[in-house]
């Protein structure tokens, strides 16, 4: 049973999200959807994935389809990745695949879009693809769900390393490297001080910690001049940034006629959120609510405020204030109608990529094949949605590539973790193992 085998190889959504694959192949559904819509600026890993591993990548679809008894099986992907569109029309041929393209805005890759851009249908508020018949996974997922089929666990990772580096590439690397042997694979960075961020600029996150380790949910890392303006505005502290919205937000509402979730009729409104910052308690209980179904894209702190103010991070504040009262459900209202100026409110990549000052480093990062050991690895136990696993080997414990060391714990939510590289463990501390070659 494909599911099981999921189950076993530790397969999760590669894309970022991390939710455990083999539950996504025990439901039944119309659509099966594969997600290449990869937006975050500067990341191609999705693309080459595509381009290079297309067979696998198909192999994939249409073992997942049938398995949770799809009728149609759709590939979303962008209209400029034409290498990687003829590289999967050719593995698809003679099957009845089809495939959705997506103009170059950002966020299309985003589960609400895809679902909505294929299927036509409007998921619930804070609802989720099963809710309207569909099953989304990550191209990646897909590949490594055609390899599970095969006994294959998942033991490496597809990367981008981009941005101020010798040698932008896309790569497959064991899990648990660290981040900076993964720059270094990239021929360093060619700037000093830089700083990192991980999983992309828009919803990605600052890394100061170059020893942490690429796990499967690890998308890549950006490289960038410390001083960098966006890094800049990363690095600010949450608390200036919240006073900074306090005074000076003047309540255009650029930010909530922006957002991709308000324009697909979702009642996130990021200004009323703003304007909580200076009301009293019961204000925040009132307009915290506006901030419940944000999906973190960055649109309006990054792109839309003409100000540069931070209305994302406000409504990460009031989701966190809500999660404190109990409060972890959307309660408003339930009806969903498109915006009818969302198409032309999308946010084109070359203009976005403008504004966040990279455009510079919007260069190609083709995929290499890196004949490369580590030293040693550091694998959490933790790299998906639910309970970490827990460990099945002991410090001196010689173990085997692709052998498991962290199991899914009984009656939980969870996802199997494997050894990337053969040696011996070094040592188990806080929930990571460590294995020297």
């Amino acid at each position: 049973m494909l599911a099981e085998k999921v189950k076993e190889a530790g397969v999760i959504g590669a894309g970022g999200a991390g939710f455990p694959a083999h539950i996504k192949m025990a439901a039944k559904v119309e659509w099966m959807l594969a997600n290449g819509d990869e937006c975050e600026p500067l990341m191609h890993k999705d693309r080459e994935l595509m381009t290079v591993f297309a067979d696998e990548v198909i192999a994939g679809l249409k073992l997942a389809a049938e398995t949770v008894s799809a009728s149609r099986s759709v590939i979303g992907i962008k209209s400029k990745n034409q290498g990687a569109i003829a590289a999967l029309k050719s593995a698809a041929h003679g099957s009845s695949i089809e495939f959705a393209e997506f103009g170059d805005y950002y966020p299309a890759g985003d589960e609400y879009e895809i679902v909505a851009g294929i299927t036509g249908k409007l998921m619930p508020p804070g609802g989720i693809p099963l809710d309207v018949g569909a099953v989304v996974s990550n191209v990646e997922s897909l590949y490594n769900i055609h390899r599970a089929a095969e006994g294959k666990p998942v033991t490496h990772k597809f990367i981008t390393v981009a941005g101020q580096v010798r040698k932008p590439i896309t790569l497959q690397v064991p899990i648990g490297i660290t981040f900076a042997d993964a720059i270094a694979l990239a021929g360093g960075a060619t700037v000093e001080p830089f700083a990192v961020m991980e999983g992309g600029l828009m919803m990605g996150k600052h890394v100061a910690n170059l020893a942490l380790p690429i796990t499967k949910r690890s998308g890549g890392l950006i490289v960038l001049p410390e001083d960098h303006t966006l890094m800049r505005r990363y690095l600010k502290p949450p608390k200036a940034k919240h006073m900074i919205g306090h005074s000076a937000c003047d309540q255009c509402s650029y930010c909530t006629e922006l957002c991709p979730r308000y324009l697909l009729g979702y009642d996130i409104q990021p200004h009323l959120v703003m304007r909580s910052l200076g009301f009293t308690m019961a204000g925040d209980d009132l307009w915290n609510q506006y901030a419940m179904l944000c999906c973190h894209c960055g649109i309006c702190t990054l792109y839309a405020c003409p100000e540069e103010l931070y209305p994302r991070e406000a409504c990460e504040r009031s989701i966190e204030n809500m999660r404190a009262q109990g409060i972890t459900k959307w309660q408003g209202r339930q009806d969903v109608q498109k915006h009818p100026m969302k198409d032309a409110r999308r946010v084109p990549m070359k203009q976005l990529m403008n504004r966040l000052g990279v455009t510079q480093y919007d260069a190609h990062a083709p995929y290499t094949g890196v004949d490369w050991q580590p030293e040693s690895v550091f694998i959490p136990l933790s790299q998906h949605v639910g309970t970490p696993a827990t460990p099945l080997v002991a410090a001196g414990d010689r173990v085997d590539a692709g052998q498991v060391i962290g199991e899914i714990p009984d009656g939980k939510l969870g996802a199997r973790v494997h050894a990337s590289i053969s040696g011996k463990v070094r040592e188990i501390n806080n929930d990571m193992i460590v294995i020297e070659a």
